[in-house]
């Protein structure tokens, strides 16, 4: 799975769990227009770290803000936990590890993260068709 495919299935969530709020990605700036209205998103960070040869574990943070800081609703953070404990990413199911409700400068936000284990499938190594043998004598039994 892709950070995109995960940045993608949140959208989706966030867009069928409040169909009548605007959802979009976060423009980056680090306080967002006081006339903005509606939810943005963005991925704050994704992690992968190998645990063995062919295991790894992917990790990811994305915060989800409320943009009208006078207008918040007293069921948001219910809402939120709701929607994005559990997200379909290609047709299987993907539970949070942790979902937070705080307020950051008076703007609220969820952080909501993200971690599954994934395996690496290694191409089959091509076996050893035929094994040649010749006979061999011991050196001791010649001197």
């Amino acid at each position: 799975m892709t950070t995109n495919q995960l940045t993608t299935a949140i959208a989706n969530m966030l867009t069928e769990h409040f169909s009548n709020i605007p959802i979009h990605p976060a423009t980056g700036t680090a306080s967002p227009d006081p006339d903005s209205k509606g939810i943005a998103y963005r991925m704050l960070s994704a992690q992968l770290t190998r645990e063995r040869s062919d295991r790894f574990v992917q990790s990811h943070a994305f915060e989800i803000r409320w943009l009208d800081v006078e207008n918040i609703p007293a069921t948001l953070p219910d809402e939120l936990f709701e929607a994005l404990e559990t997200i379909n990413v290609e047709g299987t199911p993907y539970r949070a590890t942790e979902l937070r409700w705080e307020t950051e400068n008076n703007t609220p936000r969820m952080l909501v993260y993200y971690t599954m284990r994934t395996t690496k499938v290694s191409e089959s190594a091509t076996t050893m068709q035929h094994l040649e043998q010749r006979p061999t004598t011991l050196k001791a039994a010649n001197e």
